[in-house]
């Protein structure tokens, strides 16, 4: 054990000879005229790369206006649920669902009261409308969300009519 451990910390000075020539310059700039011909060499590489950086600068300013006259020439009930919807998560959450109009709207009331979505007077409307127009329910889904919410619907109406009968019976005892 001894032994292994003076191989293994002993230096080995064969490893780590380094000749000093490797890290001499190879070329050197003995003349002026040398130095001159350098310096043009590189304010030329610097113009190039201005000239490209200038053209790629270019190219990124009419992306973004492409993109901005894309995005003008969009129906603005659609901006709306992009600039609305997208802001908390991705576009492919209400793409993947299917409701009515009312369906739409209460997720939308859902999103302001209890995610505290940010909209605006009338937005909700607006966002529904569109999300139901491009994102209607169909076939048996469609049916049980009108049943749903038509029983929602009739909720206070029940409570209502049992409240009555509950006071006429007990109106007729006393």
């Amino acid at each position: 054990m001894f032994m292994c451990l003076l191989i293994c910390l002993t230096p080995r000075s064969g490893l780590a000879d380094i000749d000093p020539a490797e890290y001499e310059l190879k070329t050197s700039v003995r003349s002026e005229e040398q130095r001159k011909q350098l310096q043009a060499e590189f304010a030329r590489e610097q113009q190039q790369e201005a000239e490209r950086q200038r053209q790629e600068d270019e190219r990124e300013a009419r992306r973004q206006a492409a993109a901005k006259a894309a995005w003008e020439t969009l129906p603005y009930p659609l901006r709306l649920t992009r600039t609305r919807c997208t802001a908390c998560h991705a576009a492919d959450n209400y793409a993947n669902q299917r409701h009515n109009r009312i369906g739409w709207e209460l997720v939308i009331l859902r999103m302001q009261h209890f995610n505290e979505a940010q909209l605006g007077a009338g937005e909700r409307g607006m966002i529904a409308a569109h999300l139901a127009e491009a994102y209607p329910a169909t076939g048996s889904a469609a049916l049980i969300e009108a049943l749903q919410q038509l029983v929602v619907a009739l909720v206070p109406f029940w409570f209502w009519l049992v409240w009555k009968i509950l006071r006429s019976r007990h109106g007729s005892r006393a």
